[in-house]
């Protein structure tokens, strides 16, 4: 089934037909109708990185302007591992996808290759050799991005998808839920909070004093249900953090306030992220400092950060500049392409760079809310006389991402909108992913859907 609207797509994980799959390679004989071989050969299948629009014309689902895209995509992206990064081309999903399957290559060795998930190396099926797709009912979807980490965008589908992922989260909590969110006016969500207390739960809650006095804010009746809950003291900066710690184990971050025009309506995004205890132990680090500071009525100033496994977790406010450092580092490492979809652009230190990479050559888009774009300092109109191509939406609600994937492979997204005050006054996180090409590639759909 073609993954939900809101979901990115991804290749299945996990299967269970242990009878087609064996150590050493498929036996493509134990599945032929007529007892001859049906091996799985590449003669006559077309290298996807090296053919040429019109050779990729003649391709089952493939017409004219997907060979262009795909052409494109190469070019500003460099070369398809599998099927995963084709999947990251504006119009290949999941049926064209089913119809390429034994019809293209990626330049490898055929023997180590799986036709049904796309991997020439480390196929899903736990080490197996598969050169024919796995014949078992057994495959379990898995939509969004790399490993452990799952990719969701807002707004949501008509069955509320989306929405359900986060809410598995919360559900399934059994000791502990740490949220630290600016806006909770969400009736599903608080009400997930509050039985998640009623059935024991510990549970906390940090958000922004100026958004908890807003008539449609659940935080009187969070409060009421015996929920811990603990506000800034600031009316110029703000807690405008949107992250989840569930048990020391999943963390939920990204853009989305906790409001129905968010999920409903917004261009949003959160990235579940499970098995993940490195990350969650310093989002917990960072929820126990806000949560402390807030008791004490001050000011949380974050650490320094660091890149662990390839991971970052940025905090702000970080008036020492390591941490949008940091994230100016990620850009300015760029060698093909930079597309950044973030709701507020003043941040000329972050700024500065885009337009030095377009200079160099570089492919550089953006997107920006169309009533943030002529904020006061606002860098949209900058971009665009530097000669880069600017796009807004068109919509009363909010293009609120916070995100930028660089090169196709590293992705940064947070709370954290590229602001001076975002840097030097609010509570904010960014994550930065380095070599994550699948979890890029979700936020790539996002970015080419939007444009």
């Amino acid at each position: 089934l073609p993954p939900p609207p809101s979901l990115a797509f991804a290749i299945p994980m996990g299967c269970c037909a242990a009878t087609a799959c064996k150590p050493g390679g498929y036996d493509a004989s134990d599945s032929s109708s007529d007892g001859s071989s049906t091996s799985a050969s590449s003669q006559g299948a077309v290298n996807i990185n090296e053919a040429s629009a019109d050779e990729l014309i003649k391709l089952p689902g493939i017409g004219r302007s997907r060979a262009q895209k795909i052409v494109a995509h190469r070019e500003a992206h460099g070369n398809f591992n599998g099927f995963e990064d084709l999947a990251a081309v504006p119009g290949i999903g999941a049926g064209v996808i089913e119809q390429l399957s034994g019809q293209i290559t990626f330049g490898s060795d055929e023997s180590s290759y799986c036709s049904l998930c796309g991997l020439w190396s480390g196929c899903p099926c736990q080490g197996f050799k598969v050169v024919a797709p796995c014949s078992g009912s057994g495959w379990g979807p898995s939509w969004g991005g790399a490993g452990d980490h799952e990719a969701v965008f807002f707004p949501d589908n008509a069955e509320g998808a989306g929405l359900r992922r986060v809410l598995d989260v919360l559900s399934s909590a059994k000791r502990r839920l740490d949220v630290a969110v600016f806006a909770i006016s969400h009736t599903p969500l608080s009400s997930a909070l509050i039985a998640a207390k009623r059935r024991g739960v510990a549970v906390r809650v940090v958000t922004d004093d100026v958004q908890a006095k807003d008539e449609k804010s659940q935080v009187a009746q969070m409060k009421k249900a015996g929920i811990q809950v603990r506000m800034d003291s600031s009316e110029k900066f703000h807690m405008h953090h949107k992250f989840v710690v569930a048990d020391e184990s999943v963390l939920i971050s990204g853009s989305l306030n906790w409001t129905h025009a968010a999920v409903n309506k917004g261009n949003e995004n959160v990235i579940v992220s499970r098995n993940a205890a490195s990350l969650c132990r310093q989002f917990s680090a960072e929820f126990d400092r806000i949560w402390t500071a807030f008791a004490a009525g001050s000011v949380a100033e974050a650490p320094a950060g660091r890149f662990e496994n390839d991971v970052a977790a940025l905090f702000f406010p970080e008036p020492a500049g390591t941490n949008v450092g940091l994230i100016r580092k990620e850009l300015e490492s760029a060698r093909r392409s930079i597309d950044a979809a973030v709701f507020t652009l003043t941040n000329d230190t972050l700024v500065d760079v885009l337009i030095a990479k377009h200079r160099a050559g570089l492919r550089v888009r953006v997107m920006t809310d169309n009533r943030q774009e002529h904020v006061l300092g606002g860098d949209a109109d900058r971009l665009r006389k530097a000669g880069i191509d600017v796009r807004t939406d068109k919509s009363w609600y909010a293009m609120h991402h916070k995100f930028a994937v660089i090169d196709g492979s590293t992705l940064v997204n947070g709370s954290f909108n590229w602001t001076a005050q975002a840097t030097k006054g609010n509570q904010e996180d960014a994550l930065i992913f380095r070599n994550a090409k699948a979890l890029a590639s979700s936020f790539t759909n996002e970015f080419e859907r939007l444009w």
